[in-house]
């Protein structure tokens, strides 16, 4: 009688931190980076996302909203060496089941007026067009997609400040913001990552 006591505590107790421990990993899946960059992973909701800095190391100056594609490809510098555009790398990884993700992106914005942000796909085709960023308002990142168990997707994000042909000091200059990238997908997962440039 006293062995099948013992095994039925030991069962209740492995009971209890299994299911202590897929609530961790569901509570654990939002980190925060200072360092611009982010890597979540929970195992719980099969999907991984990864953003990393591209071009990011020199303080914005404006820029005329067509010449973004040009000052991405020149590593998001003018042609005097001035910053002139952010640049980010999101990778989704689907690690479950075939699911399908939808991402949306969350600015907060401290005195900075003008910035902007676009989505290009993995072959630098637009995948979302400008969007002005509205500060602590859940963004677009595009259409849904749908990832095979182990495809990834990449994404490349670019921020900017526009250009108005005068001096947009007072409303531009000096400020910082951060943000969090959001996947969600068919089944209601959610992982969630941020970062912030200063």
């Amino acid at each position: 009688m006293k062995k099948k006591d013992l095994l039925m505590i030991i069962s209740i107790l492995s009971l209890i931190v299994i299911v202590l421990g897929s609530t961790f990993s569901y509570f654990a899946a939002f980190i925060k980076s200072n360092n611009n960059y982010v890597s979540i992973s929970a195992g719980s909701f099969g999907a991984k996302v990864i953003v990393s800095s591209l071009y990011n190391d020199k303080s914005l100056i404006p820029l005329n909203d067509d010449d973004v594609m040009i000052a991405y490809n020149n590593q998001c510098v003018d042609m005097l060496n001035r910053g002139a555009c952010y640049g980010y790398n999101i990778a989704v990884t689907n690690l479950g089941d075939e699911a399908g993700y939808t991402g949306t992106i969350n600015f907060n914005i401290d005195d900075i007026e003008h910035l902007n942000y676009m989505l290009l796909d993995d072959a630098n085709n637009v995948y979302l067009e400008k969007n002005a960023i509205v500060s602590n308002s859940f963004q677009s990142l595009g259409n849904s997609f749908i990832l095979d168990t182990g495809e990834t997707k990449n994404f490349k994000l670019i921020i900017w400040l526009s250009n108005f042909n005068y001096p947009q000091d007072d409303e531009d200059a000096g400020g910082n913001f951060s943000a969090s990238v959001t996947y969600e997908s068919t089944y209601g997962s959610r992982i969630t990552g941020t970062f912030s440039v200063s």
